[in-house]
């Protein structure tokens, strides 16, 4: 009996989403053309090599992706493999506070959103825990639930303001953070009677009225755990 092998599926372009679709095992990921040009000049910056940096013409093209590669490849071949990699446009203080609890392993919770206008994405859950690294060429800081020990990515340009679990300090405040403005109202409804909204839109609903004041008091930076309004 003879054996056939699959052709390897290629890396597509799809320019209405903006990205690279990536084979991922049996199905697909996507990786954004932003994305790959914007880690691959900054790897380009931080090893003071401008090779690796996106040319002219390789933006949206498949060029841009192999370029993408090339650059995490050969920071993964160096010396700065050995370093936190965070994401272009985090910010110093950022990076620096982030390794500092990576480093002590206290606890902290981040408040994650829209660095350009300061809108929090009013995130419950993923935002309370330690910091720790994954492996592999890009050692990105990733957030990990007590007793856990593994846990997700933190979209570290995307952190508004970090603060202390067991102070409640702020640490960190992004100078555009907009601390949310929520309002707690009756639904009129007999399972959930009460609503906490957030500009006009209904954001979460409770069958208590103290459960949804602890999820205002959460959301607005403090530090109750999350189960209190669950």
């Amino acid at each position: 009996m003879s054996s056939t092998t699959q052709p390897e599926r290629a890396v597509r372009l799809k320019p209405d989403r903006h990205c690279y679709v990536l084979p991922a095992g049996e199905g697909y990921s996507c990786l954004g053309y932003n994305n790959a040009r914007d880690h691959a000049n900054q790897i380009a910056q931080l090893m003071k090599r401008p090779e690796l940096a996106f040319a002219e013409g390789d933006y949206a093209a498949l060029a841009g992706y192999d370029r993408y590669r090339a650059a995490v490849a050969a920071w993964g071949r160096s010396r700065y493999s050995l370093r936190t990699y965070f994401d272009p446009g985090t910010v110093p203080k950022v990076r620096k506070i982030l390794e500092a609890y990576r480093r002590s392993r206290n606890t902290l919770r981040l408040v994650l959103g829209n660095s350009n206008t300061g809108t929090a994405w009013l995130e419950e859950h993923d935002v309370v825990g330690t910091i720790g690294r994954s492996t592999g060429w890009l050692k990105v800081p990733l957030l990990i639930h007590p007793g856990e020990h593994g846990g997700s990515a933190i979209l570290t340009a995307n952190i508004l303001c970090i603060i202390d679990w067991r102070s409640g300090d702020t640490v960190y405040r992004h100078p555009a953070y907009l601390i949310p403005n929520l309002l707690i109202q009756p639904t009129g409804e007999e399972t959930l009677p009460w609503c906490v909204t957030h500009q006009g839109a209904d954001v979460a609903r409770f069958h208590d009225i103290g459960k949804a004041g602890a999820y205002v008091a959460f959301m607005r930076g403090a530090t109750i755990e999350p189960r209190e309004f669950h």
